[in-house]
């Protein structure tokens, strides 16, 4: 099964090709599949692109592939060799309601800079969402770098934390400083997983843990009623 996530319905769904049931099963009606481009009016190219339909929305979702066509009508590896989906629209990320506002909005726009492939801009972004997020620990230091490292002496952040802040900003401000030096996919990635790990320390794992913990307490509250009411 191909799924892939829906620039119409933001689902991250099955998609089927026109001559394919929801099932898998293929349509036995001499169906022409759309590949472009044409090959009746272009006889060399470097990709291809097919049509699929989204199970969800019904809304067209054009895949790029990078083998030949007769590979592609044998329905030959073609999940595998897939490279991209059209629309490119990017997704972001949405984070819990523990994040601030301020450091949600830019770390969302740095995930949907990788996913255009603007990775410098991606990485310029995560540096500043550290900012944002060092500024929510500790706005009396204007240096970034003393900041982060007050806050790790003070115990407000862990190492952890502090070295992946320490990393983040030493990348972004390579990139900002030296705008022609390359950012490709894999480094824009590492600095964006870096970021949630950050986000996901100081908000959405505490958050987890208050939610767990209430929960605990009102399992252990309905089972002291249910305790005092057996006694009755």
């Amino acid at each position: 099964m191909i799924a892939a996530c829906c620039w119409h319905c933001r689902q991250f769904v099955q998609m089927v090709r026109p001559d394919e049931e929801v099932d898998g099963s293929y349509i036995s009606s001499g169906f022409h599949m759309p590949l472009f481009p044409d090959c009746r009016f272009s006889g060399e190219y470097d990709y291809q692109l097919m049509i699929f339909s989204c199970v969800n929305c019904g809304y067209p979702n054009i895949a790029e592939i990078s083998f030949s066509p007769d590979e592609a009508l044998s329905g030959s590896s073609l999940e595998e060799n897939i490279t991209r989906w059209l629309p490119v629209e990017p997704i972001g990320k949405q984070y819990s309601e523990g994040v601030p506002p301020n450091v949600r909005s830019i770390a969302n726009e740095a995930h949907q800079c990788a996913q255009i492939g603007a990775y410098r801009a991606a990485v310029i972004l995560a540096r500043s969402a550290i900012e944002g997020i060092i500024a929510e620990e500790d706005s009396s230091e204007k240096n970034l770098y003393k900041r982060i490292e007050n806050l790790s002496k003070s115990g407000s952040i862990t190492k952890r934390t502090a070295d992946a802040a320490t990393a983040i900003r030493l990348c972004g401000n390579d990139s900002a400083h030296n705008v022609s030096a390359p950012v490709d996919a894999e480094y824009a990635e590492i600095i964006i997983q870096i970021l949630d790990s950050i986000i996901d320390d100081l908000y959405s794992h505490p958050l987890l843990v208050d939610r767990a913990k209430q929960y605990a307490d009102q399992k252990r509250a309905m089972q002291k009623e249910d305790t005092h009411d057996s006694d009755k």
